[in-house]
C-alpha cells in the first residue's frame, strides 16, 4: 500500500531547532564552515555559493515582525531546501525547480517586506493573507514607482511564497495570488524601456580609450617592474620582521642613519594612520637590524619628527625597465609604492579581460591559474588561437532546470587575444598556481583574509578599485604630463564592472576598423569572437556577446540609415554605386527614434539577427573609410578572399566596391585628413614624406570624384 508521504515526495519535514539551515545535500564545501541551526537569529546563504566571486548573503531575522517570523522562517527554510512541484514549474515556464543564494536571498527580503505590511495592517498569521489583502498590495508594488521588471520580480517572489507554503510540513493556507490566476497585466506599470544588460548604457569612448590604455600599459609594460616590487618590499619586510639584533646590525644601521642625523638628509617615511612616521620596516630590511634596534635608534634621534619635516622616499635597488614615451616611468621604484601597484596590477588586469573577451564580471573573476594554456600547434605546425576554458554561472543548470551553484565549464570556451592573454599571464605570476586569478588571499592586502570572504575579489569591491585605479592613472598622466591620457567622468556615473561587456559590443559595433584605445583593432577582435570556436556561444538563450554584437551593430545600422534619409531631404548631396539603392532603404526601413527602433527590438535578439540578414538592405558606416556600406554579399569586394560573411568587412573596405557610397560630409572630412596627412609630411624624410604625400592626393581623388558625382534631393542622379 502506498501512503501519501511516499507519494507527495515534494513536502518538506518539520524541522527543530537545531536542525541545519542548509540541508547536507545542499551544503558545498567552499563555505560548509558557516551553516548554521535554524533557531538562529541569522541565515548565512554563504552554504549555497560555490561562486568565488559571489556576495554572501545573510537572512536577518530581527528585520521580520514577531508575530509572523516563525511562519515565515519555515518557508525560508522549506525554500532553501525543497523543490517546487514540476507542474507549477511547467505551467509558469520558470527554468528552475530549486533557487540559487540571491534569488532565495531577494525573494526573503520581499516576503520580509510584505510581513512589515501585513504587521501594520494588524495581520498576525499568513493564514489572513487572503486573495483581496494580496490584491491590495500588489497594487501597492504597482504604484511604488520601480520598474516594470521589478514589479515583476516582486510579484514573482510573492507568488513563491504560496507556492511553498503548500510543500511546508505546516501550512499556513496563504492564498493564490490573483495575478497568478488572471494574469499580471494589471498589476504592473506601463511599459518603458528595455532592462536587463541592454539597459546599461556603455562606456563614453572618451572614457574607454584612456582607461584601456592606463590597463594595458601597466599589464605591458609595468608588470615585471611592479612584480618585482612587491617581491623585494616583502623581502625586506620579512627580513626586518625576523632580523636578529647583532654588533654587525647596528654598525650598519648607525652608518645608514649618518647622512639623516648629521647632514640633513631626506628621512626615509610612509604614511601610517594618516602620519608621516620613519619606515622602520624599510630601513631594517636594507640595514638588516631588528626592528627593536630601529625603534631604539627612532626615539634617540627623534626620527619620527624629523621624518615630518623632511620626508623622502625609500627607494629599492631595482632597474627600472618600463617606459612612457620611450622614458623610464620611475627615477626608482619605491618600497612604499609596493602594495598600491600591486593592487593596481591587479584592477588593470581585470579592466583588460573584461573589456576585451567580453565575459561577465563572475566570469572574469572566477578564472583559474592555467585556465588559458598555449596553444599546440597542428598537424601542419599551424598554432590556433588561445582558449580561455572557465567556468560560467548565469545560466548554469542541472538536467533538471536546477540551478547549480558552482557554475558549470563553459561547452564553447572564450576567445582570447594577446592582451587578454598578456593579462592572464600576469595574474599567474600574482598568484600561487591553481588558484584562483582574483584568490582574495592573494590581491586583499588591506582586510587580509578571513574565512567569510574565502575565494574571490567581489564585484563591489572590483567598482572601487576601479574607481581608485582612475583616480591613480589620472595623477600618474598629470605627473608624466600626459595631459591627453587622463581619463574623464563617463557622463552616465561610475565605471562599475558590468558595463564592459555592452561597451565591446557597442564599439565593435560602431567602430568597425577603428583602433581600440589606439593599440587593438575592433575589426580583429570581431574576427575572433567570429570564429567556429566561440560562435556556439551565441546559440545560448540570451548567449552573451554574440547576441549583443547583433543587437548593437543593428541599432548602428538604423541609425545610419536614418541619418542618411535626414540628411540628404536637408540638401546634403550623395555618391557612389549603392547611392540610390541606399536612399531607397533609409526612407523605406524602420525609422530609429530615440535609442532604439522600437521597444521590442532592443529586448529581442532575434529581432536583430533578422533584421541584419536582409541582404542588400543593411546600411554600415565605416568611419575609418569615410563611406558608407549598403551590403549584397554577392557585391562585396572585402569578401573575394576566403568564404562570404553576412556582414562587410570594414577594415578591408576596397574602393569602387558596388556596395559603396559617399556623403558630402564624408567627402569634407577626406580632405581634412588629406590636410593633415600632408602636415606630417613634411616633417617627415623624403621617401616617406611621398608616400605620405601620394596618400593624401588619393584622398583628395576620392573627394573630388565625390563632387563630380554626387546628386541630392533636387536633382537626378547621373
Amino acid at each position: 500500500m502506498t501512503t501519501a508521504a511516499e507519494v507527495d515526495r515534494f513536502r518538506m519535514p518539520l524541522p527543530g531547532p537545531d536542525t541545519p539551515v542548509v540541508s547536507k545535500d545542499r551544503v558545498v564545501a567552499l563555505h560548509a564552515h558557516l551553516n548554521t541551526h535554524y533557531s538562529a537569529s541569522k541565515w548565512p546563504l554563504a552554504p549555497l555559493v560555490d561562486n568565488p566571486a559571489q556576495s554572501l548573503r545573510v537572512i536577518r531575522w530581527k528585520k521580520c515582525p514577531v508575530t509572523l517570523r516563525e511562519e515565515i522562517r519555515l518557508l525560508t527554510w522549506t525554500m532553501i531546501n525543497g523543490e517546487l512541484r514540476p507542474t507549477f514549474v511547467k505551467q509558469r515556464r520558470t527554468r528552475r525547480s530549486r533557487f540559487g543564494p540571491d534569488t532565495i536571498w531577494r525573494a526573503v527580503e520581499e516576503w520580509l517586506r510584505i510581513a512589515r505590511w501585513l504587521d501594520e495592517r494588524g495581520i498576525s498569521s499568513l493564514a489572513q493573507c487572503d486573495a483581496r489583502v494580496l490584491h491590495e498590495y500588489g497594487l501597492r508594488l504597482r504604484d511604488s514607482g520601480v520598474s516594470r521588471g521589478r514589479v515583476l520580480n516582486l510579484l514573482a517572489c510573492v507568488t513563491r511564497l504560496w507556492a511553498f507554503d503548500q510543500l511546508s510540513a505546516q501550512p499556513v493556507g496563504v492564498a493564490r495570488p490573483p495575478w497568478d490566476e488572471v494574469g499580471v497585466d494589471d498589476y504592473l506599470p506601463a511599459e518603458g524601456g528595455s532592462g536587463g544588460e541592454n539597459s546599461r548604457e556603455p562606456l563614453a569612448t572618451a572614457t574607454m580609450g584612456p582607461l584601456l590604455i592606463w590597463a594595458m600599459r601597466l599589464v605591458d609594460d609595468f608588470a615585471d617592474d611592479i612584480l618585482a616590487v612587491w617581491q623585494e618590499s616583502r623581502r625586506l619586510a620579512e627580513r626586518a620582521r625576523t632580523a636578529v639584533a647583532s654588533v654587525e646590525s647596528k654598525a650598519t644601521l648607525d652608518a645608514y642613519l649618518a647622512p639623516i642625523v648629521g647632514d640633513g638628509a631626506l628621512v626615509p617615511a610612509n604614511w601610517n594612520q594618516g602620519v608621516l612616521r620613519f619606515a622602520r620596516s624599510y630601513v631594517g630590511g636594507v640595514t638588516g637590524a631588528s626592528l627593536r634596534q630601529v625603534d631604539t635608534a627612532i626615539k634617540r634621534y627623534g626620527l619620527t619628527a624629523k621624518a615630518a619635516e623632511r620626508p623622502g622616499p625609500c627607494p629599492l635597488d631595482l632597474p627600472v625597465t618600463g617606459l612612457i614615451a620611450g622614458s623610464p616611468w620611475r627615477g626608482s621604484l619605491d618600497f612604499n609604492e609596493a602594495g598600491t601597484l600591486f593592487r593596481h596590477l591587479g584592477t588593470a588586469a581585470f579592466i583588460v579581460l573584461s573589456y576585451l573577451t567580453g565575459m561577465r564580471p563572475e566570469e572574469v573573476l572566477g578564472m583559474r591559474s592555467g585556465c588559458c594554456p598555449d596553444p599546440e600547434p597542428d598537424e601542419d605546425g599551424i598554432v590556433g588561437r588561445h582558449l580561455i576554458r572557465s567556468v560560467h554561472y548565469k545560466t548554469a543548470t542541472d538536467d533538471n532546470g536546477n540551478y547549480l551553484p558552482g557554475g558549470t565549464e563553459r561547452d564553447v570556451p572564450w576567445v582570447a587575444i594577446t592582451p587578454a592573454v598578456n593579462a592572464i599571464r600576469v595574474l599567474e605570476r600574482m598568484v600561487p598556481p591553481g588558484r584562483l586569478l582574483f584568490d582574495h588571499d592573494a590581491h586583499d592586502l588591506v582586510s587580509g583574509w578571513r574565512p567569510s570572504t574565502r575565494g574571490a575579489l567581489r564585484p563591489g569591491g572590483m567598482r572601487q578599485r576601479i574607481e581608485d585605479f582612475v583616480a591613480w592613472s589620472n595623477t600618474e598622466a598629470q605627473a608624466q604630463g600626459l595631459e591627453n591620457e587622463v581619463i574623464p567622468p563617463d557622463p552616465h556615473g561610475a565605471i562599475g564592472t558590468a558595463r564592459f561587456r555592452r561597451t565591446l559590443a557597442w564599439h565593435i559595433a560602431r567602430r568597425p576598423g577603428g583602433l581600440v584605445a589606439l593599440a587593438i583593432q575592433y575589426g580583429h577582435m570581431r574576427t575572433a569572437l567570429n570564429t567556429e570556436v566561440s560562435g556556439g556561444y551565441g546559440t545560448r538563450s540570451r548567449g552573451g556577446i554574440h547576441d549583443m554584437l547583433a543587437l548593437e551593430t543593428a541599432l548602428a545600422t538604423a541609425e545610419t540609415a536614418a541619418d542618411l534619409h535626414d540628411r540628404f531631404e536637408n540638401g546634403e548631396g550623395v555618391s557612389g554605386p549603392a547611392a540610390r539603392r541606399a536612399l531607397v532603404e533609409s526612407a523605406t526601413s524602420r525609422r530609429f527614434e530615440g535609442r532604439e527602433v522600437k521597444t521590442d527590438f532592443a529586448r529581442k535578439y532575434a529581432a536583430a539577427r533578422r533584421y541584419l540578414a536582409r541582404d542588400g538592405a543593411v546600411l554600415y558606416d565605416n568611419p575609418h573609410a569615410l563611406l558608407l556600406c549598403l551590403y549584397k554579399h554577392d557585391r562585396a569586394l572585402c569578401q573575394r578572399d576566403g568564404p562570404v560573411d553576412d556582414a562587410p568587412t570594414l577594415d578591408r573596405c576596397v574602393p569602387g566596391c558596388g556596395n559603396a557610397l559617399r556623403t558630402d560630409e564624408q567627402a569634407a572630412l577626406l580632405r581634412g585628413r588629406a590636410e593633415d596627412i600632408d602636415k606630417r609630411a613634411a616633417l617627415h624624410p623624403k621617401p616617406m614624406g611621398d608616400r605620405l604625400r601620394a596618400n593624401a592626393n588619393k584622398l583628395r581623388a576620392f573627394a573630388d570624384e565625390h563632387d563630380e558625382t554626387r546628386f541630392t534631393r533636387q536633382e537626378s542622379p547621373a
